[in-house]
Parts: C-alpha cells; structure tokens; sequence
C-alpha cells in the first residue's frame, strides 16, 4: 500500500538579509490528511519568515625563480613607496637570496625612515633575487553576505573541504517539493530534473525547478548554493549540479509511489547522489525497491532520520531501509535536536538546527530563510558524499558508508549510538582518507602567551595526518622573530616519535614564533604562527598616600588609574616617566584603589597591573 508523504518543517524568514537579522522562529507540524494512508513527512521542522618553485628547464637555462627580479633594480624609494603610503611607521625588508641551489628568505623590521636604506643595501646583497617590503595575508573566506550565520559550513570546515575537491563532475538529485530555478544563488546550478505528482498536484512533467513550497530549495541551497558570488549564502559543496525531483506538493505532502519513480528517475539520468529530505512512519514495498534499484546503479542514497523523536520516535522510511544513509541532527553545541529520532538506523549524524539557506523569493522576499530538521541535516551529508565521490569516482555505496562512519566525530556514549550514529560527519577527514591532505599542526604546553621579560617561554607542536596519524620523524622549520631584533631566525628539525616539536626561548620583547611542516608523502606542507606577547615585570609598593613602581625593562612612562566607585569606572590621572633604572613613584595620593599601566611599544605588550590600595 502507497503511503501519503508530508513535509514537516521549522523556518525563519531572513527578511533584513544584509543587516543579518531574521524575524522569531515558529514551529509546527503539517497534518496529514486523514486515514487511509499513513503520513510521511519531509524530516525538517517548518518554515519561519604563494607560487611554487619551477623546476630547472630542459634546455640547461637557469629556472625562473633563481634569476634577478626587477625589484633588484628599481630605485630603492620605488620598492619602498607603496608601503611608505600605508603610513606604517617600521616596516619589514624581505630579502630573498640563492644560496646552495636554494631560494632563502630574510626579513629586517626597521623604521619607516630607513627602509630606503635598507632596501638599497639588500639589493645589493650577494645572491639577490628580489627585495620587497613584507605584506599580510590572511585566511581567504566566502565574501557571501549571510555566510557568518552559517555556524554549520564551520562546524564542518566547509571552505577548507571545497578548496581541496571540486564537485562540478557530480550531480545530486534533490527529491523533494522542487528547486527554484530562478533563485539568484542558485544560478547554473539545476540540470534537468522531473516532476511526478497527482493529477490534482501538478500530474507528471516538467523540469522539477519550481518550487511552491520552499523546502527543496532550503536543501539545494545547504548543498549547492553559489559560493563567493556576494550573494547570500554558500553551499557545502558548491558546484555540484543540483537535479530538482518534484514528488511533494505545495503542502509538502505526496505519495510514497510518486517518491519511488522521482528515485528511479534520478538514478537512471545520472545522478550520483540522492537526497531524500522526507520520510514516512510507515514502511512501503515499492519505495523500498526503487531505493535498492539505485543503490544496486551505484548511487549513495542519504535520507532524513526523522523529526518525531517526542512524539513516539518511530522509525522512519526511506532512512530505515537497508543501504540507506540515515542523517540525525545535531545543534550548535553539537548536541542531539530535541526532535531528532534515534534508532539502529541512525548512520552519522550533522548540523540540522537554525540552518540558513535558500528560499523562493516570491514566498519570502530575501529568498532566504532559517530552518530546523533532520532535512536540513541530510543535504550536508549527502554535499559530503559528493565531494568523496569527486575525489574517488569507483567508491562504492558500501565503502562511501564505511568512510563516513570510520572519520566521524563520535559524539554522545563512546562509540556507535542509536542518537549520533557513528558521530558528527567529518567531511575534510573523510576526504584526506582518500587523498594526502595538509599536516595539522597543534599547540599544547605553552607556558603562557604573555611571558613576563626575562622568563623562559615554551610551547609545542603536534604535527599529525589530517585523518589523526602522527607524524613522527618529520621535517619542521622552527622560526623565531622578537622585536627587539628585528629580523627572524630559523632552524630545521625533525618531530619526535610522538610527532612533537619543542620551542622555548627566553621572552625579551613580543615574539612570532612559526613552525612549518615540510611535507611529506604522508601529509602536505602547512605552517602555524602565534604571537607570545612579552609584557614589562611590573613590582609595586606602596607608602602613605604614595606608591611607588619599578619597571624592568624600563619604560618610558608609566600611566596610574584611580577606580571611581560611583561611576564602578577607572579614570587615568596621572602619568610618570621612569628612572634610568626603570623607577617612578606617585606621592600626594588620595586615598583609594589604585592600578598601574604600561603602554604598548613597538617591542613589548601593554600590562595593567592588579588594584592597589593606598590609605
């Protein structure tokens, strides 16, 4: 017997979409129509409004990299006058000479006011190739407007899992309500779909790209929305070709049987995932079937685990068939949803609440929207089996299972559970599974990250495999660059047996410490830096209405703040410059609470000292 399908979903509109701010969310449930078919719902809850070295040539020439560049020969005030325009007041000269067959690089913090100088000395330095003034870089984001509400493409490293694969090659069918095929953020995105309704719905036909109800186009969007566009949102996996199957009406709601012939549909025109963001408490033969057809095409089949976790927790179709990967949903805090049903059938578990994505824009003007459900899990699992099956094309249904359940976070009851499945779905570890990924480098041990002068300051890197493997006996690069000095100095070592690098060194001013990987066949180049922020040794004293200081290394003032009880405020009201030996005293002090400050320099962090009192 055919069973009648519903979509049950949580939304909120995004109706102020570049200021961020989304109006209250409302939840309820769409009812089935009544008896003589059972319900199954789309599992959601409802809608509220540098570049690399070239190799020597062929022909014995010198390879490009080890020749002059222009900036050896440019007049010195030419190379600096970019920066000068910055208004910066030290800048750092990079130099970068052939030694040994090898590019090195040197750097030299100096004023503003020699960097001319310094330039006209690098170039003439032996073995130049090209002098420049250093420039900051930073970690490279999705410029999409309403990408920093995306806590779930965070939580799984989305930007990072989409610059390792692409999946333009890979085409997900989204069997649901329809795709909107005119939605901006998802321009060139749709292929062909098809539409199997009753009559009375819309019958058979058409592309699938319309889309009355807005659930489909939530998923698409959580899967493929446009990336880097200034539009919107951002897909997990942006690129993949979305193939719009309409099987669920306006309502949400459709019949089991039209499910199965939008699955053997998609499975027979290429699809190489199918997203089935619905479900039914109530078992059927023939969408059972059609699922296994696809499965048996090599097709991986994710569904929605359900929504109805407080309302009997039964288990839900097509996501308890066999073969089947059935998605559970997880909050911020990546806790189980309250909704999220558990069962045996529960295979992985992902981001399912408060995710924002696309929406029609003739339902909500934005054409975004925030929603909550299993369904909203679904299409980030399925977004991750894509990019598995574009790195590695002959994956099997079994081992795209095998891969997500053995690189899943495990989550709730150590080991399998029927809440999280195998765990939280790791899309960039399952991917370096497959391919060699960059080393993850971790710190531990640091002493403290604002060492006082004088002190030893000590850390260490971890450096494993992006699947976990140590990285024992690997090559790291350990650079040290402390103010004071100017330049930046550099060693090369080896990683312990623990995969493990020490640094210390005694603080004397501000301090960038980086250490690098340097790549191995086991895991590719990658590179760490953190700043220790060496703060003055500040001792205080105090006297009758006095109170004295000593600063080591001396500062050149030294700034004292009075607390304003009333006000619950403190109020700087005097100042001092130290002594030759680094001492400054305040005398014809009222009495009250009292703390000291020292300002930050160009080669020591700022410190505020704890309240003092003075009577």
């Amino acid at each position: 017997m055919q069973t009648r399908a519903r979509v049950g979903v949580a939304l909120t509109a995004l109706a102020a979409l570049l200021a961020g701010v989304g109006a209250p969310s409302t939840a309820h449930a769409l009812t089935a129509p009544a008896p003589a078919a059972s319900a199954a719902s789309a599992q959601t809850a409802l809608p509220a409004p540098v570049s690399a070295w070239s190799t020597p040539a062929s022909d014995g020439s010198r390879p490009g990299w080890s020749t002059r560049n222009a900036s050896v020969l440019r007049a010195p005030a030419a190379v600096v006058a970019p920066a000068l325009a910055s208004g910066a007041s030290r800048l750092r000269v990079v130099t970068t000479r052939v030694v040994g067959g090898q590019p090195v690089v040197s750097t030299a913090t100096v004023p503003a006011a020699q960097a001319v100088a310094t330039v006209d000395r690098a170039q003439d330095a032996p073995g130049a190739v090209a002098v420049s003034v250093d420039t900051r870089a930073q970690a490279t984001g999705y410029n999409d407007p309403i990408r920093p509400q995306q806590w779930s493409l965070s939580r799984l490293g989305g930007e990072t899992f989409h610059g390792r694969v692409s999946t333009a090659g890979v085409t997900v069918a989204v069997v649901d309500t329809g795709v909107d095929g005119g939605h901006p953020d998802l321009r060139g995105v749709l292929v062909p779909g098809a539409q199997f309704l009753e009559p009375s719905a819309g019958g058979t036909g058409g592309t699938g790209a319309t889309d009355p109800n807005g659930h489909g186009t939530h998923v698409a969007g959580i899967i493929a929305a446009v990336a880097d566009n200034r539009v919107g949102v951002a897909g997990m996996a942006p690129g993949t070709r979305i193939m719009p199957v309409r099987v669920l009406d306006g309502h949400g709601e459709g019949w089991t049987s039209d499910i199965a012939r939008g699955v053997i549909h998609a499975a027979n025109h290429g699809a190489t995932v199918i997203n089935l963001s619905l479900g039914s408490d109530q078992p059927d033969v023939t969408l059972d079937k059609a699922v296994q057809y696809a499965v048996a095409k090599g097709v991986v089949v994710v569904a929605a685990g359900g929504n109805e976790r407080l309302a009997g927790n039964r288990a839900s179709y097509p996501a308890a068939y066999d073969n089947v990967i059935g998605v559970a949903a997880t909050t911020s805090s990546s806790r189980a949803a309250a909704y999220s049903n558990t069962g045996r059938y529960i295979d992985v578990a992902a981001p399912g609440d408060g995710i924002v994505s696309t929406y029609p824009t003739r339902l909500i003007r934005s054409g975004y929207a925030r929603m909550s459900g299993t369904s909203m899990a679904t299409p980030l699992v399925a977004a991750t089996v894509a990019g598995l099956r574009a790195a590695r094309p002959s994956l099997t249904v079994a081992q795209v299972q095998s891969l997500l359940a053995s690189t899943a976070t495990d989550l709730g009851v150590r080991g399998r559970d029927d809440t999280y499945g195998a765990g939280l779905v790791d899309a960039n570890r399952a991917l370096c599974t497959l391919r060699v990924c960059p080393a993850v480098l971790t710190w531990s041990g640091v002493s403290s990250w604002t060492p006082t002068v004088g002190t030893p300051a000590t850390g260490v890197v971890t450096a494993r495999t992006a699947t976990g493997g140590v990285l024992a006996g690997a090559p790291v690069r350990v650079c040290y660059a402390p103010a004071h000095l100017g330049r930046t100095t550099c060693s090369d070592r080896r990683s312990d047996a623990a995969g493990r690098v020490a640094t210390t060194f005694t603080a004397r001013s501000i301090t960038g410490v980086s250490v690098t990987y340097l790549g191995t066949s086991a895991a590719t180049a990658s590179t760490t830096h953190v700043t220790y922020q060496t703060r003055s040794a500040v001792t205080t004293r105090t006297g009758p209405r006095s109170l004295a200081v000593s600063v080591a290394p001396r500062q050149a003032t030294v700034l004292l703040d009075r607390y304003d009880a009333y006000r619950r405020t403190w109020t700087q009201v005097r100042s001092a410059t130290t002594s030759v030996a680094g001492a400054a005293a305040f005398t014809r002090l009222p009495a009250g609470t009292y703390r000291l400050r020292t300002p930050r320099s160009s080669t020591l962090a700022a410190i505020v000292t704890g309240a003092v009192s003075v009577r």
